[in-house]
């Protein structure tokens, strides 16, 4: 199944899941509406990962519309190790308030297109994370994202195949666990 046709599931599962509770409240009941969703695990707009092995756990965006995933770093300094270009970053840890330090090969330069502003280039680096109880290792650029709400953003690069963004729900993976306990 090629990008395009899983994107195309994944948002006519998103539509549907949004009209679900009318569905139910009118009676309306079919459970075959969207075969294709089996396997995928659904999120909601809002969501906490954890970045592997180092057991950091952050809020994240979920943003469909960006293609590559963003990991907000407080600072970030290029080194050579091996003749290659590597990445020694620091992110805070919002339950301490301590720098986590990180040291990544660089994979390649993107560049980031921005509404209402020239693009930018950014490093990229690749990140073992875990959204909910699926764990991938994905590409992340870097960027200063103390502007921003949430340290990190949930491109599709991770969401492709895997999830189905339920944009009523926030931080569900949370709530499963605890409806578990």
């Amino acid at each position: 199944m090629n990008f395009k046709t899983v994107m195309s599931h994944c948002f006519t599962a998103s539509i549907l899941l949004a009209a679900l509770p009318l569905a139910a409240a009118s009676g309306v009941t079919d459970d075959n509406a969207c075969p294709n969703i089996a396997g995928f695990m659904i999120i909601g707009e809002l969501e906490h990962v954890t970045i592997e092995p180092e057991d950091l756990r952050l809020k994240a965006r979920i943003d469909t519309g960006a293609q590559t995933s963003s990991l907000g770093v407080s600072s970030q300094q290029s080194f050579e190790r091996d003749g290659k270009q590597w990445l020694r970053f620091s992110v805070k840890d919002p339950d301490n308030e301590k720098l986590i330090e990180f040291e990544k090969p660089v994979l390649r330069t993107a560049k980031i297109k921005r509404h209402d502003a020239e693009a930018m280039e950014r490093p990229v680096i690749k990140l073992k994370i875990k959204l909910g109880d699926i764990e991938v290792e994905r590409e992340f650029t870097l960027a200063d994202r103390a502007q921003y709400k949430f340290p990190v953003l949930i491109g599709r690069n991770v969401l492709a195949g895997k999830y189905i963004v339920d944009v009523n729900r926030k931080f569900s993976g949370q709530r499963i666990v605890e409806q578990e306990e």
